[in-house]
């Protein structure tokens, strides 16, 4: 029985809650001398939280130095984090007319997709605040962002998150998924059901697998899928996934056999209704073979019989 239920989130202030920003988010407040806000994650990742910053510096460069440096700072709020994560650096800023490009180390692509628009999101928000700073463009060691179809992602602007009555957009959805990982034993698989928010624009298929890979989060349900795995691809054609992930799967260990290994992907991509089978590749080569044990050539269907009830 496919167990994934979609709510749509009407309003991504409904996700987003602003929780310190009594006043909401208008437009017409944001470019002012006396009124600016910073904006920082939750703890869980999935909201933004505004908070209240005076801004001293006095050109247009000055205050984007100032801002910047303020966002790496760690926040003094206990259910913040920062948007930015600590381990991503700024490599440079250059500002022209009124867009600024950021460019930010190779750290910043080892985001999940969820934790990255977040960061995006607080970025561009906290930044076009600054009056003559319309538009941001991200890159990545000099590489401008892509977005899921490889194609090149426009200059960001405030409106691209917010309405102009300044209601935050809808771009979010949020989905109860079950997710499988490894048991205490790593001989079977156990379940967890969780309710996620993630970007409409990314496959299903794909933020299933980056779930996996980031893993569970609880010491009960052992990491199934190497860490520093990377999605080449994702796709999903006639019931069969397509899943296309470099080496590291083959060769990085995880404390559970190769079978929970395998049927943690498939059970898990397979709660989708459009998912049937799933056949792997690994740099877009089919036919490996996974720790001399599973033949990987073939495709792979749910295997149920390898879910134990989970132990307290």
């Amino acid at each position: 029985m496919k167990k994934c239920r979609y709510l749509i989130v009407f309003s991504l202030a409904c996700v987003l809650l602003l929780c310190s920003c009594s006043r909401g988010f208008k437009k017409e407040n944001t470019k002012t001398e006396d009124k600016f806000e910073l904006y920082y994650l939750n703890k869980q990742e999935d909201k933004l939280i505004g908070t209240d910053y005076s801004i001293k510096g006095g050109t247009k460069e000055e205050q984007v130095q100032e801002v910047l440096q303020e966002m790496r700072k760690v926040s003094k709020k206990i259910n913040c984090i920062n948007a930015i994560p600590q381990n991503v650096s700024l490599l440079e800023f250059n500002v022209s007319g009124n867009t600024i490009t950021l460019n930010f180390s190779v750290e910043y692509q080892n985001m999940s997709s969820t934790r990255e628009i977040m960061c995006r999101a607080a970025t561009v928000l906290t930044l076009t605040q600054i009056e003559g700073i319309d538009y941001v463009v991200i890159e990545c060691v000099g590489v401008p962002l892509t977005n899921s179809n490889g194609k090149t992602i426009e200059p960001l602007k405030e409106s691209d998150f917010m309405e102009s009555d300044g209601e935050l957009i809808s771009n979010y959805q949020e989905v109860e998924m079950t997710l499988y990982y490894g048991s205490i034993d790593g001989n079977a698989l156990v379940e967890q059901h969780v309710l996620k928010t993630y970007e409409k624009n990314i496959p299903q298929e794909r933020f299933i697998m980056e779930n996996l890979i980031n893993g569970s989060g609880e010491n009960e349900m052992l990491r199934t899928v190497p860490e520093n795995t990377k999605i080449l691809s994702i796709t999903t054609q006639d019931g069969v996934c397509y899943v296309n992930l470099d080496s590291s799967f083959l060769t990085e260990p995880v404390p559970v056999t190769s079978e929970v290994e395998i049927y943690s992907i498939v059970n898990s991509l397979c709660e989708l209704d459009s998912v049937n089978k799933v056949q792997f590749s690994f740099n877009g080569q089919t036919g490996m073979i996974l720790r001399n044990s599973i033949n990987l050539s073939g495709v792979f269907t749910r295997n149920l019989d390898m879910v134990v009830e989970r132990k307290d």
